[in-house]
């Protein structure tokens, strides 16, 4: 599959969870309290950690299949390799459970009986990726998606609970169903599981992902430091407004998506020089008109959520910190596992989970305000940028590129202080036209090209019809 059909397919998909992350995002803490909201968003940050517990196993199971096309790939094997995985996972959360059982935490204890569902959904997500299967992979990310709408609908409107803990349930419920569709995605691909477990793949595919592993943890670990610190000392009430912050920039995320999925596929087998930076162009051009989307954030939060007006100046950064980290989960991340150079990657991202916690550290103890963490995300993102653009020289853009870069985060900053969301936002879109226009000619050119050939199919379609 080429890389645009690739890309429509994950839109198709992410256009459903943009659905669902948009519920969530504005609905759920409009109609929870803010000390239920908090405790879900800590039960979904806890998930976020679960992929560190297999040591490895799917990331091995990527790098050895990127590049490849579901059809060469020995199907006896991957029944074979899946089978130990679940086999392993399983062991991994009954000690999980005991240990979440010793402590009496009741959230981490939900946690460890999702460690199987969870991760066996991410390892089927990952070989769909590696192989280019960007339609199943597509199937896969609905069913999640939309097992958690329907329970948030349900909950909400029906039965009108505000108890964390009957979501939080909810939740462990829907991961199981949704690992009872994979089951069966799976024998419809692969048959039934008739090759037995074997450990060769435990030890193999671990040696050779836990450094990928690691490294994708520390990037787990980087996005989400700054929600520990609020949460661990700031407070219940602080982290509901600083998790709210982050759910509305993880909407950008419906949209970057699509794009990060589909270039591992892509550079393990177009990696020349030239395709790259034109792709970083583009990923420049498309990651500014994403910024676009805080100001009718801005607008739905002063008017309608007025209990989380706090954290629109914690969203505008971590805005502008999205935008820089756009070029690194994009093209930075798959340039280092296509290349198979995931030891370099994970010294980088402990190196930048380490500048990240002394960063958010000062910004509490000579601050200790929400607005100061977000701060330093930002900053972390950018030195972020800078490192992969050095590291990576071979395919680092020109002084063009970084001039637009710089002319958007700046715009970006000002307009969104703006009072007025509707000026703010026509100011920025005017300056963003006009770098663009400056700045990168081609990409705007190409942009330009690309969206009269779909208004042309669009003509052609409905003359058919």
């Amino acid at each position: 599959m080429n890389i645009k059909k690739g890309i429509v397919y994950i839109f198709v998909a992410n256009a459903i969870s943009l659905l669902a992350s948009l519920f969530a995002g504005f609905v759920l803490p409009k109609l929870l309290s803010i000390e239920t909201y908090s405790d879900i968003k800590l039960f979904q940050l806890y998930v976020t950690y679960l992929g560190i517990l297999h040591l490895g196993y799917s990331d091995g199971m990527y790098l050895r299949h990127g590049g490849r096309t579901i059809d060469v790939v020995n199907k006896k094997e991957i029944n074979a390799e899946f089978k130990t995985f679940k086999i392993f996972q399983f062991m991994i959360s009954v000690i999980a459970v005991l240990v979440a059982i010793a402590l009496q935490n009741k959230i981490l204890l939900l946690c460890a009986l999702v460690i199987v569902p969870v991760n066996s959904g991410n390892y089927l997500r990952n070989l769909y990726q590696a192989t280019g299967e960007f339609k199943k992979y597509s199937r896969l990310t609905n069913i999640s998606t939309l097992l958690i709408f329907a329970i948030n609908v349900i909950l909400l409107f029906i039965i009108k609970s505000n108890n964390p803990i009957v979501f939080i349930v909810a939740y462990v419920v829907a991961y199981y169903i949704y690992w009872l569709f994979l089951e069966i995605e799976n024998i419809k691909i692969f048959g039934r599981e008739s090759d037995k477990p074997d450990k060769k793949f435990l030890i193999s595919d671990i040696k050779t992902g836990i450094f990928l592993m690691t490294g994708n943890f520390c990037n787990v670990i980087f996005t989400s430091i700054d929600r520990l610190f609020v949460e661990r000392l700031m407070g219940k009430i602080e982290f509901a407004i600083y998790s709210f912050a982050v759910g509305i920039e993880n909407l950008v995320s419906v949209f970057i998506n699509p794009i990060s999925t589909v270039l591992y596929n892509y550079f393990c087998n177009n990696n020349g020089v030239e395709r790259v930076k034109r792709i970083k162009r583009a990923v420049f051009l498309f990651g500014a008109l994403l910024l676009a989307f805080v100001y009718p954030a801005k607008f739905i939060v002063v008017h309608w959520l007025t209990n989380y007006v706090s954290s629109i100046s914690i969203i505008m950064f971590l805005f502008a910190a999205q935008f820089a980290s756009i070029m690194v989960r994009c093209v930075h991340i798959n340039l280092y596992k296509s290349q198979k150079k995931q030891n370099r990657y994970f010294f980088i991202m402990v190196a930048i989970v380490l500048l990240s916690i002394v960063l958010d550290a000062l910004a509490y103890y000579l601050f200790g305000s929400m607005e100061a963490i977000a701060i330093a995300t930002l900053i972390t993102n950018v030195v972020w940028f800078i490192v992969g653009e050095v590291d990576l020289r071979k395919y680092a853009l020109g002084i063009r590129e970084y001039l637009y870069y710089l002319a958007i985060i700046i715009t970006f900053l000002i307009t969104i202080a703006i009072e007025s969301v509707i000026l703010g936002m026509v100011v920025y879109l005017i300056v963003l036209m006009v770098a663009t226009v400056l700045l990168l000619p081609d990409s705007f050119k190409f942009a330009i090209e690309e969206i009269s050939k779909l208004k042309k199919k669009v003509i052609k379609k409905r003359n058919e019809e």
